[in-house]
């Protein structure tokens, strides 16, 4: 656990939390979630699951992305994308887009917690206003989390992806506070810490890989657990 002085005169009243990768693994999810869709694809459409592999629609999306930056901060619509361009080149209508999204999604929001989120956020939705952050599309009701958090945002809903500053100046209107009186954890260096630190949040990088920071701008901490979570804010207290 590293921790850095902070002023303790302006108390946190909200935290907002990263999910990809701060509450639950992604990569098995989404190589879960593409591989039901392509089985979709192959009972249902077999052109489209013939003519491309997961690893080619990948591809595409990674393609797509290139050529439409601003996709960046809706990656349904990207994968809606990719799946269209794939069902024209076999001579498939569009429409399907929306069928096989709604397949993908529900195995997108199939995520097994950390062991130390649940009773972890339990706890702090009785001291904090809570809210999620995400540039991803999990939907925080489907994965079991709606009666959690007091908000949910994703760079779709607001337009921008973090670290750009819309996401976390969006939660800072919603709970009412100003940016020194919110706490951002999150997982990536430069999409989490390096942006909420730019708009005046404390953060704390939750480095569940053990990962070296590798950047000038720290962290105000750093846990390997959310169950170090709870120890952080009670150092921050007890220094005022």
């Amino acid at each position: 656990m590293v921790l850095s002085v902070v002023d303790a005169n302006k108390p946190i009243k909200a935290i907002t939390f990263d999910l990809d990768g701060t509450l639950w693994d992604l990569e098995p999810v989404i190589a879960e979630a593409d591989r039901k869709l392509h089985e979709w694809f192959a009972l249902h459409y077999p052109a489209i699951s013939s003519a491309f592999s997961i690893y080619d629609m990948r591809r595409l999306r990674t393609e797509l992305l290139k050529r439409h930056p601003t996709l960046r901060h809706d990656v349904t619509e990207l994968r809606k994308s990719s799946i269209r361009i794939a069902a024209e080149r076999v001579g498939i209508g569009p429409t399907v887009a929306e069928e096989a999204f709604e397949v993908f999604i529900v195995y997108r929001n199939q995520v097994e917690l950390f062991d130390d989120v649940l009773p972890v956020l339990k706890r702090l939705r009785n001291r904090y206003m809570l809210c999620s952050l995400t540039n991803g599309n999990a939907d925080i009701v489907r994965v079991g989390l709606g009666d959690i958090f007091d908000h949910a945002l994703t760079a779709a809903d607001v337009g921008s992806a973090k670290p750009e500053p819309t996401m976390f100046m969006q939660a800072c209107r919603l709970t009412g506070n100003t940016p020194e009186q919110m706490l951002h954890i999150g997982d990536e260096a430069e999409t989490d810490i390096l942006g909420a630190n730019t708009v005046g949040f404390r953060t704390i990088w939750i480095n569940r890989k053990n990962e070296t920071w590798k950047h000038e701008c720290r962290p105000h901490a750093q846990i390997e657990s959310l169950s170090e979570l709870e120890t952080v804010l009670a150092t921050w207290h007890s220094d005022g």
